[in-house]
Formats: structure tokens, C-alpha cells, sequence
């Protein structure tokens, strides 16, 4: 369970379903005992009436006025019993008709109470105890029916569940909507970083919960220390670039003195020290240049920069009057950097334009998840067995074009560093040479 709400909910359910479980019980525990201990009391006053109309013979037999007694103790299985006994004598209420009362075993200092069955299934609550009257022991056992009263106690108790039930999930979407309210900062939070992901903003918003103001603090420091990096990074390699350039510049001037040139072995290996020195500089600035996996907040509008390099493209080849365009959805974003972007579609556009005889085409797509760039030209295309080649370092399929052969290499570490994928091909549609790049959707 990984959601913090999720976590929060079904605790307090828990706790609120415990928490009303024990009230009901509570409840209806203290309920029944309130009513038992009423009717106890009742036949409590039962049970001193009769003792306020026994009297004993001559011979010792105990008598009961049984006029001055409560009618109800006549009316048969009224639920309303009694049963005397001293000595071996025995006298009950004639609402027993012909059932029994058992006597249970008691003394003058307890008072039994308990509930047994009666005649017609009833449920009895039953008071017995002993006395001492006119110096006879006397035990006197008084019920009644609690039949009617624990019906009525079942039927209240369901109210109470019913009601608790109701209870329980108004408390719970309670808590819901107050957990709701006080993690919405935590939900606002979360669609920043979504938004940072996208590329809408470029740091969290720092006004966050206390909780988590350590955490997005955290995460704005390094998002703005990979700014920096990147940007000290991109400042040193321009530096390193313009301070070669001076040697290098001094060394190809170096090579065409006339004695130098004289001596035709030592020029020769000259020139090629030099431009290989010079390649291998052009090849390292690039590949330090490429940012990798954007940095949060980075995004780049496709069809904006895409539009911009079309236009330098037809310019410097403008001798070829290229049919450059391209089918791009509106608002597209690149997942990263911008000048990664432009190093990326400035070579295979550029190499597309070298090939080609009229058109060259750009579209993008997203399918599945992956944004797709497509670049095709009319050009000859590339037999099968030299497409494996082509995106090894510095390997050249026709030496007849100008270049060092580092384009497709270059391209080749943009698409690994951002994950993406790269396939090479002949395209179906203008017949010459296709490349398809896939990055993970923005």
C-alpha cells in the first residue's frame, strides 16, 4: 500500500470500526443489564409483599392472603410466579397452573438471580432468597417473563448496530474528506513535480508542509546544481575549444612553409597529425556538449527549433533548391535538451541533405509511449550490407563526401543517453535513406 492516504484511511476505518464495535457492545451490555436490573428490582417488592402477608399456623404451616395479593399471580402462565417453601411445605402461585418452580439453593445473605425457561417456552428472570420469619427459615423464589423485554432488547439492538453502521461511514467519509483536505498540499506537491517532469516549470514551489519542505528544498538544490554543472561544463569546453584553436592554426601554417613542404614525408605526416588532432577535438567537444537525460523542468518546443534549422539548412544548400519540410503536431515537446536537439536533427538532416535529390522530409509521432522522429531523403538509400557500419566511429560508406564520418556516431550517443533508439533503413515512401529515432515520451 503506497499510498499515503490509502494508509491514513484504512487505519482511522479500523480504528473507527473498533472504536463503534466497543460502543455497541458497551451499550447494549449496560442496556440489558439496566432492564434485567429494573425487573429484579420489581420482584424485589413482589417478594416483600409476600412476606408482608405470610403467617404460620398452630401447627406451623405457613399461610398466604393470597386476596391481598398482585391478581396477576392468579392469571395462568402470567409469567408472573412464586413459590414458598419452609420446612418440608411448599406453596406456589396459582399462575403456574400445573407447571413447577424450582427453589434454588440460598442463604439470608445472597439474593440469586438468574434466568431459567418456564411453561410455554417463556424466559424467566428468577429472585430467591432466604429468610427468618418468626424464627422459621423461609426461602421465597419470585419470576418473570423477560421474554417480551429481551425481544425488545434484540430489536433495540439493531438500531444500535444499524445506527452505529450509519454512524461509521459518515465517520469515515469524514476522516476521508479531512485526510483529503490535509494531504491536498501533499497532492499539490505532487502534480509540481509532474509539471517538472513535463517541462511547465523549473523548480518546486518552496511554500510546501513542513513535513516535506527538507525534501523539495533538496530536489530545487539539485536541480539547480545540475544547471550549474551542465553550464561550468558547456563554459570550459568553449574555452578549451578557443584556446586550441590557436596551435592548431600555428601548426597548419607550420605545415605549408616552404621548408616543411619541402621535405614531402614530414608535411605529409604533418597534415594528418594535424587534422586528426583536430577531429578528435571536434569529436570530444561534441560528445561532452550532448547533456544526456534532460534535466527536470527542460523541454523544448519541436516545430519552433525545427522551423529555425530548415531555414539555415536551405541556405547552405541552396545550390541543390532542396524540398526541405516537415509534419509535426503542434506543441510538441523534445524530452530534453535543446542543444542536444539541434546536434541531433542538424546531422541527420544535413546528411539527408547531401543525399538527396529534391525532398527531404522530418515527421514525428508519439505510438506507444516513444516519440518518433523520422527523416527520409530521395537520395540512392544504402545497400543492406554497409547500414551496420554506418554508426560506428568515424566509418564513411562513400569517401567522396566531405566530412569526417562523426555524424552518425554523434547521433548514436545522443540516442543512448537520453535511452532512446536508433534505426537505420531505406525509406519505403521517398525511396532513399530513412533514419527513425524513438525517445521516451515527455
Amino acid at each position: 500500500m503506497r499510498s499515503l492516504q490509502n494508509r491514513l484511511s484504512s487505519g482511522l476505518i479500523v480504528a473507527l470500526a473498533v472504536l463503534v464495535g466497543v460502543l455497541l457492545l458497551v451499550g447494549s451490555y449496560t442496556l440489558h443489564h439496566l432492564v434485567e436490573d429494573f425487573v429484579a428490582e420489581r420482584l424485589k417488592h413482589d417478594m416483600d409483599a409476600l412476606l408482608a402477608v405470610l403467617e404460620f399456623a398452630e401447627d406451623g404451616q405457613p399461610l398466604l392472603k393470597e386476596s391481598r395479593l398482585n391478581p396477576i399471580f392468579r392469571q395462568p402462565y402470567s409469567g408472573h410466579y412464586y413459590k414458598l417453601r419452609s420446612g418440608a411445605i411448599e406453596l406456589r402461585s396459582r399462575s403456574l397452573w400445573d407447571a413447577d418452580l424450582a427453589i434454588p439453593v440460598t442463604t439470608a445473605a445472597e439474593v440469586r438471580r438468574d434466568f431459567i425457561h418456564g411453561p410455554q417456552q417463556q424466559v424467566l428472570l428468577r429472585l430467591a432468597r432466604a429468610f427468618h420469619v418468626q424464627g422459621r427459615e423461609v426461602v421465597i423464589a419470585v419470576t418473570e417473563d423477560f421474554t417480551g423485554l429481551a425481544a425488545g432488547l434484540r430489536q433495540l439492538t439493531l438500531y444500535f448496530v444499524a445506527l452505529g453502521l450509519v454512524l461509521l461511514i459518515a465517520l469515515v467519509l469524514a476522516q476521508r474528506l479531512i485526510v483529503r483536505r490535509g494531504l491536498k498540499p501533499l497532492e499539490q506537491t505532487r502534480r509540481d513535480i509532474l509539471r517538472l517532469a513535463r517541462g511547465e516549470i523549473g523548480q518546486l514551489r518552496a511554500d510546501a508542509p513542513l513535513e516535506i519542505s527538507p525534501l523539495v528544498q533538496e530536489i530545487n538544490r539539485l536541480i539547480e546544481l545540475m544547471q550549474q554543472r551542465l553550464q561550468r561544463s558547456r563554459h570550459a569546453l568553449g574555452n578549451l575549444a578557443h584556446a586550441l584553436k590557436r596551435p592548431l592554426t600555428l601548426l597548419t601554417q607550420l605545415a605549408e612553409q616552404p621548408g616543411v613542404r619541402a621535405q614531402q614525408e614530414l608535411c605529409g605526416e604533418l597534415q594528418r597529425q594535424t587534422v586528426q588532432i583536430r577531429t578528435l577535438i571536434e569529436r570530444e567537444l561534441k560528445r561532452a556538449r550532448i547533456a544526456g537525460a534532460p534535466n527536470p523542468g527542460q523541454r523544448v518546443v519541436l516545430a519552433e527549433e525545427v522551423a529555425d534549422l530548415i531555414t539555415v539548412l536551405k541556405k547552405i544548400h541552396r545550390d541543390k533548391a532542396l524540398d526541405l519540410d516537415y509534419e509535426i503536431p503542434p506543441a510538441t515537446l523534445f524530452p530534453g535538451d535543446r542543444d542536444d536537439l539541434l546536434e541531433l536533427l542538424g546531422n541527420l538532416l544535413d546528411n539527408a541533405c547531401q543525399w538527396a535529390r529534391s525532398r527531404v522530409c522530418l515527421s514525428v509521432a508519439e505510438t506507444d509511449g516513444w516519440q518518433q522522429l523520422i527523416i527520409e531523403d530521395d537520395g540512392p538509400g544504402c545497400p543492406p550490407e554497409p547500414l551496420e557500419l554506418l554508426t560506428r566511429r568515424g566509418v564513411r560508406v562513400d569517401e567522396s563526401r566531405a566530412g569526417h564520418g562523426l555524424g552518425l556516431a554523434i547521433v548514436t550517443d545522443i540516442v543512448e543517453q537520453y535511452g532512446g533508439r536508433l534505426r537505420l533503413g531505406n525509406s519505403s515512401r521517398l525511396g532513399g535513406f530513412q533514419v527513425e529515432v524513438e525517445f521516451p515520451s515527455p
